[in-house]
């Protein structure tokens, strides 16, 4: 367990810097290569919004549900999903024409028609997310709405992203505008990939304790995840192994679905999938660095990997970054 413990110390590194809340010297500065915690929470929002609405947008293609079980659906996924140092962030979906379809704060507005729905500020926002997605598909829209944390309207800017296929819209943001934090892009790729890892177990424990049986599960897990790509080159991807080391899906080896890979090894030696699940068993979550086939070059190439422990079953997710040798 030597390795696990070091991976651990090495998420903790991570997590920290993102949770402070006051400026320092110890961070880095502004420069050509770094992010501005603003820029990192913009791509964070669409990214999040992206592969949620392409999960969803794959259920409502392959699977024969009504809009009455979609929306159903869309409310068990986003209902547990949180994120941002302070949990602030959580999702939306509304329908085409303006019809709250599912809220993770505000159960109250299901079921409620937003078109005119203004702001403080008296801007017509939910309009502006309409003509959005029916212009792009997809957008940033700003406007004042109630902080869950607070209680009290903030500014808040939002990326809304369509679901074609279910006449719906996916929606999430932030409000904390500050922008004296940096990131390196290598520690914004893996804070981007920790984020994202930690949404989808929420989401997909919640989209779980619909299905019937466990065929169910392993069928909307593989469809949900199927064809969610992230980061610029496309490499961000998830996995999925239960606690036995069986692959229970995979976002680009499909060929894997089913197998028991408890004594793969990579050409370093390392058990992968052992380690992953012992760090998922024993933990919950951590970071573990193997090599693993990168789906845009076709090599085995270095990598650190975020695991999540999904709440209320026996199965960890996983995503990470590929780094050049």
């Amino acid at each position: 367990m030597k390795q696990t413990s070091l991976n651990l110390l090495f998420i903790a590194i991570i997590i920290i810097p993102y949770s402070c809340t006051q400026k320092c010297d110890c961070y880095p500065s502004p420069g050509p290569d770094n992010i501005s915690h603003y820029d990192f929470n913009k791509t964070l929002i669409e990214t999040n919004s992206v592969i949620f609405a392409t999960g969803f947008q794959t259920i409502a293609s392959n699977q024969n549900l009504d809009s009455t079980q979609m929306a159903q659906l869309c409310q068990a996924v986003i209902d547990p999903v949180r994120f941002l140092d302070d949990e602030s962030g959580y999702f939306f979906v509304e329908s085409n024409n303006a019809w709250m379809v599912a809220h993770a704060t505000k159960p109250e507005l299901i079921g409620t028609y937003r078109y005119d729905v203004t702001d403080i500020m008296g801007d017509y926002y939910v309009r502006d997310m309409v003509e959005a997605i029916t212009y792009k598909g997809y957008g940033f829209v700003e406007y004042y709405f109630e902080n869950p944390q607070t209680e009290n309207p903030q500014k808040k800017l939002s990326f809304v992203k369509s679901i074609p296929s279910a006449e719906f819209f996916i929606g999430t943001g932030f409000y904390n505008y500050f922008d004296w934090y940096y990131y390196y892009k290598d520690e914004a790729d893996m804070l981007l990939a920790q984020t994202l890892t930690k949404c989808m177990s929420q989401g997909l424990s919640g989209g779980i304790e619909m299905m019937s049986d466990s065929m169910q599960a392993v069928t909307f897990c593989r469809d949900f995840i199927d064809n969610i790509r992230f980061f610029d080159n496309q490499s961000g991807y998830f996995f999925i192994y239960d606690f036995n080391c069986v692959n229970v899906a995979h976002g680009t080896q499909k060929d894997l679905q089913g197998q028991n890979l408890y004594d793969y090894q990579d050409s370093k030696g390392q058990y992968v999938i052992r380690d992953l699940v012992a760090i998922a068993r024993e933990y919950g979550l951590g970071v573990y660095d193997y090599y693993w086939i990168n789906p845009v070059t076709g090599n085995e190439e270095h990598k650190n990997a975020f695991v999540y422990k999904l709440p209320g079953i026996d199965y960890l997710i996983g995503s990470g970054v590929y780094f050049e040798q």
